[in-house]
């Protein structure tokens, strides 16, 4: 369930950090990208994508145990 969390937030995230670079491009004196609070969603957003990509990994990892296990023991066929 939290694994699911981690690409919603990192979507939500890189969503408003393109919203912040395009105002910033638009007009340079508003300054978000030199901003405390754009280099904080910046860590979080690292550090969120980090955690979403393990999660990943761990779950295809788990899916290929279990699609090995599944075809050393084959579901017994009763007649």
């Amino acid at each position: 369930m939290i694994r699911n969390g981690f690409g919603h937030a990192a979507i939500i995230l890189s969503g408003m950090i393109l919203v912040l670079l395009i105002i910033d491009s638009i007009n340079p004196a508003m300054t978000f990208i030199n901003n405390n609070i754009t280099k904080n969603l910046l860590w979080i957003l690292c550090v969120i994508s980090i955690f979403n990509a393990v999660a990943y990994v761990i779950k295809l990892k788990t899916k290929k145990n279990n699609n090995m296990q599944r075809r050393d023991n084959p579901p017994r066929q009763y007649k």
